[in-house]
C-alpha cells in the first residue's frame, strides 16, 4: 500500500491542491481547517515524515510574523496614531488624501496595517473637516500598499520569504521589497489623491440620510408611560440624530411609522442613526434594550466587522445564540450603504456587517471571537497607553526592527526579546497572548509551507515545469512573469493573499528554471500579486473593514481600485524586470 503511494505521491499532492483550491472558492470552510486536513493528509500517506510537517510550523519567518502579531497588541493601545491621523487631515480633499496615505502607509510597513487602519479608522469617521467616504478607502489601500515597502510590512512578505528558505536559498533582506514597493507606493498614492475625491462619493450627515447610520432596538416594557400615547405625544420623532425608523408589534412591522401611531405595551421600536447619541433614548422611561445585559456593560462597547469565512454568515443572531457562544449582546448593527429592516433578532448576518457589542468579562477569551470577527476598536479602550509607556513601546519595537533591519541581531531574537519585557513590565499580559495569538493563521501558513514542501519532495513542482516547458516557450521571461503575477492576483481575489502565495510559489520556481536559475523576479512577482487586492471589499481584511465604516458600494472598489490595480502593476513589474534584469 505504501508502495502505490509512494509511486503516486506527486497526482495524491495535486489532487490535494486541486482540492484546497475548490473547497475555498466555492465552500464557507474555514481557511484554517482546510490546510489542517491537508496536513494530516500529507502525514498519514507519508508523503512527509513527521519532522517534515513540522518543519513548515517552525519556519523562522512564521515565528517573526507569530511574534510581530503579539508585540503589535500594546502598540494598537497608543493614542499616537489617533492623535497624528487627526492631525494630518486638513481642509482639502486631496491634502488630506496625500498625508494620510504617507502617514499609513509608513506605519504600515513596520507594524500589521490591520491594526494601523483600526487605530485610525476612528478619528477619521469622527473628524468634520472631510467626508470619511472619501478618505477610508485610500486608508485601506495605502495601509496595503505600505506593507510592500518591506519584509516584515505583510504577511504575505513573511510567507514567501518563509518559501524561499525552505527551498534552499538565501534569506531575503529587510529592505529587498523597497526597490519594487517604493515606487509602487509613491506611483499609486499620486494616482489616489488625483481620483479618490472624484470618484468617491460624498457622504453628508444629513437627517434623512439615514443608511449611514447603525441599527438598533429598544422594547416598551410593561407599565411604561409611553402606552396608551402616540409617537408624536411620546416626542420621539423629535430627537436628535436618532430616528424612528419601524415599530414591530405581534411580528409585524410597520414601516413607515406615523406620527399617530399609538404605541402598546411591547412593541419594539427599531432606530437608526449616530450611535454616540444612543443615551438619548435612555431618557424615556420603560423603553428598554432587548437584553438587559447591555445596560450592565455599556462601557464596554466595542465594534466588530463580520469577517468572510465567519461561520455566522448567512444565519440570524437568534439563530446563532450570540449571548451564550461570545458572552456579549448585540447593540446596534451597520451594512454598508442598506437600510436593515425587520428586527436585529431576524436579520441574517452577511461578511462586512459591522455590530456593536456589549461584551462581559470573558468576551475576548473567547476562541471564536478571532475567528469570526475583526475587531475594529472599543474593547482596548480601557486599557489605553499613555505617557512614557506609550512612548517606551514604539521605542522599543522601533530599535529592535533598527536591530534586525541592519543586521545586528536577528529580528526574532530581538521580538522574543521585546515581547519578554512587555510581559515583565505588565504592558502585556498572558491573557493578552492567549487571546490574541493567531492560531488559525499559524496552521493555514504552516499548512501552506507543508504543501509547498510536498509539491518539492514528490517532483510535483518539476513536472509542472516541464509540462510549462513547452507551453510557454513562445513566450518571453517577461511574459511569463506578468502570467504568474496574474494568476497570484487572481487566486487572491478568489481566496486568500497566504494561501495565493503558497499555490503559485512553487508554480513560478518551476517557471522560472526554464530561464536559467534567476528565480528572484519571479518570487517578487509572487509576493507582489498576492498583495494586489483593490477591487473587492473581500480580499483584504483592511477593505473589509471601511466597507462598511464608509457606506461604500461594490461599484466604489471597482472604480477607484481598478485604476490603481492597473498603475500598481505595471509598475511592480516594471520594476521587477529593472532590478533583476
Amino acid at each position: 500500500m505504501l508502495a502505490l503511494i509512494n509511486e503516486y505521491a506527486g497526482l495524491l499532492v495535486a489532487m490535494d491542491l486541486l482540492v484546497i483550491v475548490a473547497l475555498l472558492v466555492f465552500t464557507q470552510l474555514r481557511p484554517w481547517v482546510i490546510f489542517l486536513c491537508s496536513s494530516v493528509m500529507l502525514y498519514l500517506t507519508d508523503i512527509l515524515s513527521l519532522e517534515g510537517l513540522l518543519s513548515g510550523y517552525t519556519n523562522p519567518s512564521l515565528l517573526v510574523l507569530m511574534l510581530l502579531f503579539l508585540v503589535s497588541v500594546p502598540l494598537e493601545r497608543t493614542t499616537l496614531m489617533r492623535r497624528m491621523t487627526s492631525a494630518v487631515l486638513r481642509s482639502s480633499t486631496r491634502s488630506s488624501v496625500l498625508r494620510l496615505s504617507v502617514f499609513s502607509g509608513f506605519f504600515s510597513a513596520f507594524i500589521n496595517n490591520t491594526a494601523v487602519v483600526s487605530a485610525m479608522l476612528g478619528p477619521i469617521k469622527r473628524q468634520s473637516t472631510q467626508s470619511a467616504s472619501k478618505l477610508l478607502l485610500p486608508l485601506s489601500y495605502a495601509s496595503i500598499l505600505g506593507g510592500t515597502l518591506t519584509l516584515i510590512g505583510t504577511s504575505t512578505n513573511l510567507i514567501v520569504n518563509g518559501f524561499v528558505q525552505q527551498a534552499g536559498y538565501e534569506t531575503l533582506g529587510f529592505f529587498d521589497f523597497t526597490f519594487i514597493g517604493l515606487p509602487v507606493f509613491v506611483g499609486c498614492v499620486l494616482l489616489m489623491v488625483v481620483l479618490a475625491p472624484r470618484v468617491l462619493p460624498e457622504q453628508e450627515l444629513e437627517a434623512d440620510t439615514i443608511t449611514q447610520d447603525y441599527f438598533l432596538e429598544r422594547r416598551v416594557s410593561a407599565g411604561s408611560p409611553l402606552i396608551g400615547r402616540s409617537v408624536q405625544e411620546n416626542e420621539l420623532r423629535q430627537l436628535e440624530s436618532i430616528f424612528l425608523v419601524e415599530v414591530i408589534r405581534d411580528h409585524h412591522v410597520m414601516a413607515p411609522v406615523s406620527p399617530q401611531e399609538v404605541l402598546s405595551e411591547g412593541d419594539v421600536l427599531v432606530f437608526t442613526g449616530d450611535l454616540s447619541s444612543i443615551e438619548l433614548l435612555d431618557r424615556f422611561e420603560g423603553l428598554l434594550p432587548l437584553e438587559e445585559f447591555d445596560l450592565a456593560v455599556r462601557e464596554n462597547l466595542v465594534e466588530v466587522i463580520v469577517s468572510p469565512s465567519a461561520s455566522l454568515v448567512d444565519r440570524t443572531i437568534k439563530e446563532v445564540d450570540f449571548r451564550s457562544r461570545f458572552d456579549a449582546a448585540v447593540v446596534a448593527v451597520r451594512r454598508g450603504n442598506q437600510r436593515l429592516r425587520g428586527g436585529l433578532g431576524k436579520l441574517s448576518l452577511q461578511a462586512g456587517d459591522a455590530l456593536v457589542l456589549a461584551v462581559g468579562d470573558d468576551f475576548n477569551r473567547h476562541s471564536d471571537v478571532a475567528a469570526d470577527f475583526i475587531v475594529v476598536g472599543g474593547i482596548e479602550t480601557n486599557k489605553t497607553l499613555s505617557g512614557s509607556r506609550e512612548l517606551a513601546v514604539f521605542a522599543g519595537f522601533g530599535v529592535i526592527v533598527a536591530l534586525g533591519a541592519t543586521g545586528f541581531m536577528p529580528l526574532i531574537k530581538g521580538l522574543m526579546i521585546l515581547l519578554a519585557v512587555l510581559v515583565v513590565t505588565r504592558i502585556m499580559s498572558i491573557e493578552d497572548i492567549k487571546s490574541r495569538f493567531p492560531f488559525s493563521l499559524l496552521i493555514v501558513i504552516g499548512g501552506a509551507l507543508a504543501l509547498s514542501q510536498a509539491m518539492f519532495q514528490t517532483g510535483l513542482a518539476a513536472d509542472f515545469g516541464s509540462w510549462a516547458g513547452p507551453v510557454l516557450g513562445g513566450l518571453s521571461p517577461l511574459g511569463a512573469l506578468i502570467g504568474v503575477f496574474i494568476m497570484t492576483w487572481l487566486l487572491t481575489e478568489l481566496i486568500t493573499n497566504n494561501a495565493a502565495a503558497a499555490i503559485m510559489f512553487p508554480l513560478a520556481l518551476a517557471i522560472s528554471g526554464q530561464w536559467g536559475d534567476n528565480y528572484m523576479p519571479f518570487v517578487m512577482a509572487v509576493a507582489f500579486g498576492a498583495s494586489a487586492s483593490f477591487i473587492s471589499p473581500y480580499g483584504y481584511q483592511t477593505n473589509l473593514m471601511v466597507y462598511t465604516a464608509g457606506n461604500y458600494r461594490m461599484a466604489d472598489y471597482f472604480k477607484l481600485g481598478l485604476p490603481i490595480l492597473l498603475a500598481y502593476s505595471a509598475i511592480s513589474l516594471t520594476m521587477i524586470s529593472i532590478i533583476y534584469n
